[in-house]
């Protein structure tokens, strides 16, 4: 068989590499335990969250799922509050490195480290009614393998 050009003969050749490679091939690995720290703050009412906790993420393809147990500390105007909490993680979506999914009350997108896949660092907004008013909280999360 002879090749038309060297172009063509290019695209053959990378098509073997990567034909077999799937819908997403390079999508990140996130199952198993991490690890994970968060910040947020409702400005408008002066309130301030920190947290600590685990998530356990179960992949499948570029979906995900999972649980979360954390403790922590919210700082209100009229003192602190526990933030100790645990639930599911769902409508979890991977697209190559990045991440989103949703925890009760909270949103959450980020990015999975490129060279060894063993940290993620992203974003988190969060919304809760009380008796009498609608927080919204924004900051940053961060989870380690």
């Amino acid at each position: 068989m002879r090749l038309r050009s060297p172009l063509v003969a290019a695209c053959i050749a990378l098509a073997a590499c990567f034909g077999s490679g799937g819908v997403q091939p390079n999508t990140a690995d996130i199952s198993g335990a991490w690890q994970y720290t968060e910040a947020f703050t409702d400005l408008s009412h002066g309130i301030s969250c920190a947290d600590t906790g685990t998530y356990q993420m179960v992949q499948a393809g570029t979906t995900f799922t999972g649980s979360y147990a954390q403790r922590g500390i919210c700082r209100t105007p009229q003192g602190d509050v526990s933030n100790a909490d645990n639930g599911p993680v769902s409508a979890g979506q991977l697209t190559g490195r990045t991440l989103k999914f949703v925890a009760p009350n909270c949103a959450y997108d980020g990015s999975v480290s490129a060279d060894t896949y063993d940290r993620i660092a992203g974003h988190v907004v969060c919304q809760l009614r009380d008796s009498t008013r609608l927080l919204s909280f924004s900051g940053s999360w961060s989870a380690n393998r």
